[in-house]
This record gives structure tokens, C-alpha cells and sequence, in this order.
């Protein structure tokens, strides 16, 4: 039976900025067994340390214990990649460092990927999905990839510098619902905006959903190149894509309406 905890919360992280005994104490997981709270704790530093050989020997025990591969993914690994993403923003960690921390992710996702797609529902829509043209940095794209295809998604991968013709090329052959862009930095954020039009000049905007996230990303900037979403983490893009649809499924891609009712999910 699988274990169930709490991740789809709004959490203060600000304990990550110490150390681990720091952490311990916090409340975070606390509805786990004190021994899984302890590892997921274990998982978020071995994530913002970047300590890559260790990664294997902490999912292995989370999964013998029953906790499932979404919960591991949504819940620490999460929590530890956002603590690396603000220390990028804040310029305490550089390349060097993400990469690392890069390196931890892909050793646990390469484990838990299968059990997502064993997991997966029903198939409820299609999303593409790549990391922009000039950005070679795809550990968020992969995290959102697999929580789309555990709730229910099919996901189209394109991978790393995507261009823009490929990501109309799989518009065209794929006919997704949803299009997705990754960007972790700065310099590579603007292709965001040029890929966009590309596909409206392609006349190709209002047959799908565009979301947009990273670390250089915010809502504002959505706004600025007029994608449909901006979303802060994979759950969040998950819950913007399952909206799209769902409930806003006869709205057209680049529609206000839709716009405005995906910003209205972030403080609902």
C-alpha cells in the first residue's frame, strides 16, 4: 500500500538556507513516519549538495517503504531543486553547482520514470514539451514531463535547444492540447517569446495552450510574450494543464479569457 504524504502544499523552505539539523527540526513532512521524514530531509540536501553518488541509496528505501514515485518527485526532490533554484537567482550558486544538483536529479528520476509511466492514468490530453533553443538544461522540463504523464498526459519530449521549427513541426504533427517551454537562463528566456511567434505566424497560437516556466521566468514575463501560463513548478503546470483541458477546453490558446482564469489558480 502506498504511503501517502502530504506535497501539494504552499511551504516554507526558508530552513534550507542552514543546514540540515536546521531542517530536522522544521515541521515538513511531519504527517510521515519519522524515519521517512528523515529521509526525505536526507533527499532535499543530498539535492542542494549536489552529492550525486549518494542519490541512488535514498530512493531505494523510500521506495521499500511505500512511498510512491509522484510523492518522492512533488514532495523532497522538489523542495531541494527549488532551494537550488533561488540560491541560482541570488547568485550563491552558479553552473558548476546546478549541474551537480542536476546530476542528483537525473540518478533519481532514472529509477522512479518507469514507475510514473506505470502509474499513469487514462489519457485526459497531449502536451510538447522542450527546453528552448540555446539552453542546454532539462532537469525541470524532465520533472514536469513525468508528473504530465502521471496524471494522465501524453508527452512529447523534444528535448534540449529546441528550435522553433521543431516545436511547430510537432505542433503540426502531433496536434497537442498543450505546448510547453522550458528556460533556466536569462540569455535563453527571450527565445521563449520568439519561439511564440513563430507559431502565431505559423497561424497555429489558438490551437494550443502555452505554458511557460524556468527559473528566469515569472508571471509578468508570460504576460509579456503572451503565453497562456506561467508555471512556478511542475505540480502548478500540471494543475494549469489539466484546467486547460478540462474546464477551459473550449477556450482558444491565446484567448484573455483563458489567460486570466490560469492566473486566477495561483491564489485560489
Amino acid at each position: 500500500m502506498a504511503l501517502e504524504i502530504e506535497t501539494d502544499i504552499e511551504l516554507d523552505i526558508e530552513d534550507l538556507k542552514d543546514d540540515i539539523e536546521t531542517t530536522r527540526k522544521t515541521d515538513r513532512w511531519s504527517d510521515a513516519p519519522s524515519q521517512i521524514k528523515e529521509l526525505f530531509h536526507q533527499l532535499e540536501w543530498n539535492i542542494i549538495d549536489g552529492e550525486f553518488m549518494d542519490t541512488t541509496d535514498l530512493i531505494g528505501p523510500n521506495l521499500e517503504a511505500g512511498v510512491s514515485a509522484r510523492t518522492l518527485i512533488a514532495g523532497p526532490m522538489a523542495v531541494g531543486i527549488a532551494e537550488v533554484g533561488r540560491r541560482f537567482k541570488a547568485d550563491e550558486y552558479f553552473l558548476p553547482e546546478v549541474m551537480m544538483s542536476a546530476k542528483c536529479m537525473h540518478a533519481a528520476l532514472s529509477i522512479l520514470k518507469p514507475l510514473i509511466i506505470e502509474a499513469k492514468t487514462e489519457d485526459i490530453g497531449l502536451c510538447v514539451i522542450g527546453t528552448i533553443q540555446g539552453d542546454l538544461h532539462d532537469i525541470g522540463k524532465n520533472i514536469v514531463a513525468m508528473m504530465m504523464e502521471a496524471a494522465g498526459f501524453t508527452v512529447i519530449d523534444l528535448g534540449v535547444s529546441t528550435p522553433p521549427e521543431d516545436f511547430i513541426a510537432a505542433i503540426r504533427e502531433h496536434n497537442p492540447d498543450i505546448v510547453g517551454f522550458s528556460a533556466l537562463l536569462t540569455t535563453t528566456m527571450n527565445m521563449q517569446g520568439e519561439t511564440l511567434k513563430a507559431i502565431v505566424a505559423e497561424g497555429l497560437r489558438d490551437t494550443v495552450k502555452v505554458l511557460v516556466g524556468g527559473a528566469p521566468v515569472s508571471q509578468t514575463w508570460a504576460d509579456k510574450i503572451g503565453a497562456d501560463a506561467y508555471c512556478a513548478d511542475a505540480l502548478i503546470a500540471v494543475e494549469k494543464a489539466k484546467a486547460c483541458v478540462q474546464t477551459h477546453k473550449d477556450l482558444a490558446g491565446g484567448a484573455p479569457e483563458l489567460a486570466a482564469a490560469l492566473v486566477a489558480m495561483d491564489s485560489a
